[in-house]
């Protein structure tokens, strides 16, 4: 049933580093269990250890015994502490393309994503949209995120070395593109797969995992057979990777790609076929599947990204959650800017439910789409998507006052209107800190927030 919950005492409290310092963050805790229930806890403690994982989740009441002493104590107030945002589906290069007016996805990627592309083979340029990418990510509350690039080997180098310097978390690949696209935008297959290559075995697991390679065909459309073919082995021959594209977006994309592969049963058997649908794969939108295509999937472990506000702007369908849901196919959401019109998840969540005709979509579900969700159809849930003692400190501070729309006593009410009012109403601006490993990469104001009431207290207790 929706909006569901459980209050916790002491919730996960366990002991993890003990040698370290702690920071304790006050506030009131709301974490997701699945699409049905959230753990509440109003008067909540997360406990972080010096290493950047969570060493007890529960009742300060319950906690402040052990933990207070000599700890380093932030105290939110009333405002969320919930698990950091993930976005599982993104394009990197098309920030600067937001808003542009719609068309349909092909004749949209033809006038305006391919020139925006081809600009990142100037290095400048592409660093300079890097670093303001990795910002935005943060100050949205997005703590993971699955990205494209481009087809650019030392611009997609240059990615991972901003976001490896600024702290974030990102699943990340160069865009594999050898046919059907501009010619500043083709590539040799054999440069693809080498340079592809050399990437991985750089950035794959840098630091402890917090930097993970996703090769990255663009699509069907515009990768030759033998493509395909060389990436699935080259991604099987790379265990812990991951391999990210898009499949049945458009109807349109769904002919063109029967006509260009004509022996495949479907759009997905094309992947299939080439080695590309297992573990750690992850398909973007796939809106336009039948049976047989989910029952594929479910075999084989495959991650959807369902990308809701990119499916109304570029009209290219409804994403059939209740078929996905009883196929057993794990699945998050993504923002899928730039044909997504915002990076903020909280926006995503609400078109997630207004998209859907006939069914409504809990608040408590939409929550949980967007970060334990997302890290279940990852297959990183035991690392981060909730807040659990030994997981790593990915957590994000909510105030929903500081949106206009917003009622000013909103932080009063039941946690189930509080959740409804930042599905409907949510932003960037609900963002008031953002912490990766227990590492603030987002503040508002000087130290975590000033305008809030957030203050550290050192040593002492509360």
């Amino acid at each position: 049933m929706s909006g569901s919950f459980t209050n916790n005492g002491c919730a996960n409290g366990g002991a993890f580093n003990r040698g370290g310092a702690f920071t304790v963050y006050l506030g009131h805790i709301v974490d997701p269990v699945d699409e049905n229930i959230y753990r509440d806890i109003p008067c909540g403690a997360l406990v972080v250890s010096g290493d950047g994982k969570i060493e007890a989740v529960g009742k300060w009441s319950d906690l402040s015994a052990q933990f207070s002493e000599g700890a380093e104590i932030v105290d939110c107030g009333q405002k969320l502490i919930m698990p950091g945002i993930i976005d599982m589906h993104i394009h990197l290069p098309q920030v600067t393309q937001i808003g542009k007016s719609g068309d349909t996805l092909l004749g949209w990627l033809e006038k305006y994503i391919f020139p925006a592309e081809s600009r990142f083979s100037d290095l400048s340029y592409a660093e300079k949209i890097a670093a303001w990418f990795f910002d935005q990510l943060a100050c949205n509350g997005t703590t993971l995120a699955v990205v494209f690039t481009t087809i650019h080997k030392e611009s997609t180098d240059a990615a991972f070395r901003i976001a490896a310097d600024k702290g974030m978390r990102a699943i990340m690949g160069k865009v594999m593109m050898d046919r059907n696209a501009p010619s500043t935008l083709l590539e040799n297959s054999k440069d693809s797969i080498a340079q592809s290559e050399e990437l991985a075995a750089k950035w794959h697991g840098h630091d402890n995992g917090r930097l993970l390679y996703a090769f990255t065909p663009r699509f069907a459309i515009t990768a030759t057979d033998g493509l395909l073919r060389e990436c699935g082995k080259l991604w099987q021959s790379n265990p812990g990777t991951y391999m990210h594209t898009h499949l049945s977006e458009s109807v349109e994309e769904v002919k063109k790609v029967a006509s260009l592969f004509p022996d495949s049963r479907s759009y997905l058997d094309v992947y299939d076929r080439s080695g590309l649908c297992c573990e750690r794969s992850v398909f973007a939108h796939s809106i336009h599947l039948d049976s047989e295509d989910l029952q594929v999937m479910h075999k084989k472990k495959c991650a959807l990204a369902h990308c809701p506000s990119s499916n109304f702007f570029l009209k290219s369908g409804i994403f059939p959650i209740e078929k996905v849901k009883a196929a057993g196919v794990e699945f998050g959401l993504g923002s899928d800017v730039a044909a997504g019109p915002q990076m903020s998840i909280f926006g995503v969540m609400k078109d997630a439910n207004f998209i859907q005709p006939k069914i409504w979509i809990s608040p408590c579900e939409l929550f949980y789409r967007a970060t334990k969700g997302g890290a279940k159809a990852l297959q990183l849930d035991d690392q981060v998507g909730s807040l659990e003692a030994g997981k790593e400190a990915d957590f994000i501070v909510v105030d929903p006052t500081l949106k206009n729309a917003c009622p000013r006593d909103i932080l009063d009410h039941h946690t189930d209107e509080i959740l409804s009012t930042i599905v409907f109403l949510g932003d960037d601006r609900m963002i008031d800190a953002t912490y990766i490993r227990g590492r603030q990469v987002f503040g508002r104001g000087e130290g975590v927030n000033a305008s809030s009431e957030l203050h550290t207290v050192k040593g002492g207790k509360q």
